[in-house]
């Protein structure tokens, strides 16, 4: 690049102070030339995009990146709709209403097997947070008494899977129990009231139970060590054509867990503002979770599992186990952190 400055070879001896100032300033502008040239070309265009996320914890990257201002580092112009369920947070991608959602995988799963054009750009959380909590009340006090009760869970979700196994390994078997349909914002006055002799839920339902009738009830882990995966997904099509908005967005998540990992109390206090949760509840559940964008095949697995057990469960859900791995866009997140995807094929 020339910047039209032009200089005499040999020796002027004493020169002139106008003729040195001159070129000083000629100089001093082109390099502002230089400057502003590399700038125009370091600038990207803004990519605005919807992520529909469950109001939950497991959304606690998507809350770091967007309050810490990552997404507009990184050239994302993004907004958080809250929805009320992982399936919800499909729906939103699948209208067009929102570009990424945030699920669990078991959703996903399903939507696999109704062959729906979707896509896994990253797990940003793994965490146990599923327990079945039993009324003492009901004669309850150890897992044996299940036996004959009346156990309310959300039928088709994660954790009817999660109990249907927790109950074989325990030798209850399926028929042992009575299931009653519960939505989540049931659980508390189900498990309260007596509609249910016990039910499976999350967090923070639990805690909730917990405190509302202190010590009346038995509490279990019913995901038996397997965890809960949060995703990040999209539709196909939209990620063929938002390559480079994809890895903005993953570049984000990935500084937001370097945020959770050098500042825990901080990223919790952010967390529990934009939820409204009491502090130290949120404080006494962080350990559950483990906030990190990664792809590994332990997901594969997981909805391998999941999805044998529904088509076992229902004869509309195709025998065929899906190419979960084919539904996994790992490009994105291993050109930002390629240490995060250990995908096997």
């Amino acid at each position: 690049m020339s910047c039209g400055v032009t200089t005499r070879t040999g020796t002027v001896e004493g020169g002139t102070s106008t003729s040195r100032s001159t070129l000083v300033a000629r100089l001093f502008i082109c390099a502002l030339v230089i400057e502003s040239i590399f700038q125009s070309c370091s600038v990207r265009p803004v990519a605005r995009m919807t992520v529909a996320a469950p109001a939950l914890e497991q959304s606690a990257l998507l809350y770091i990146a967007l309050e810490k201002g990552y997404f507009a580092k990184n050239g994302i112009d993004a907004s958080i709709v809250d929805v009320d369920t992982g399936p919800a947070a499909i729906a939103a991608v699948k209208s067009g209403e929102a570009q990424i959602g945030e699920t669990a995988e078991f959703p996903f799963v399903g939507a696999a097997l109704a062959a729906a054009d979707l896509r896994i750009i990253a797990a940003d959380d793994r965490f146990e947070n599923d327990y079945l909590v039993a009324r003492k009340e009901s004669g309850i006090a150890k897992i044996a008494d299940l036996e004959g009760k009346r156990i309310g869970v959300t039928l088709g979700a994660i954790t009817e899977f999660y109990l249907g196994r927790f109950l074989a390994l325990n030798g209850i078997p399926p028929t042992g129990v009575k299931l009653v349909d519960l939505r989540p914002g049931d659980f508390v006055a189900a498990a309260i009231g007596g509609r249910t002799d016990a039910v499976v839920a999350w967090q923070p339902f639990v805690s909730r139970i917990a405190a509302a009738r202190p010590g009346a009830f038995a509490v279990w882990p019913v995901q038996s060590s397997q965890f809960v995966y949060g995703i990040l997904i999209c539709e196909g099509a939209w990620l063929q054509d938002h390559g480079d908005a994809e890895v903005g967005f993953l570049r984000s998540l990935v500084q937001a867990s370097d945020f959770v990992l050098r500042n825990r109390t901080a990223a919790e206090a952010l967390v529990a503002k934009r939820l409204n949760y009491d502090i130290s509840y949120l404080d006494s559940v962080w350990p559950e979770h483990q906030f990190r964008a990664t792809l590994d095949y332990s997901l594969i697995a997981a909805m391998e599992d999941e999805a044998r057990w529904s088509a076992g469960r229902s004869s509309t859900v195709p025998a065929k186990i899906p190419d979960f791995v084919a539904m996994v866009s790992s490009a994105g997140l291993a050109a930002v952190d390629k240490a995060g995807v250990t995908l096997m094929r």
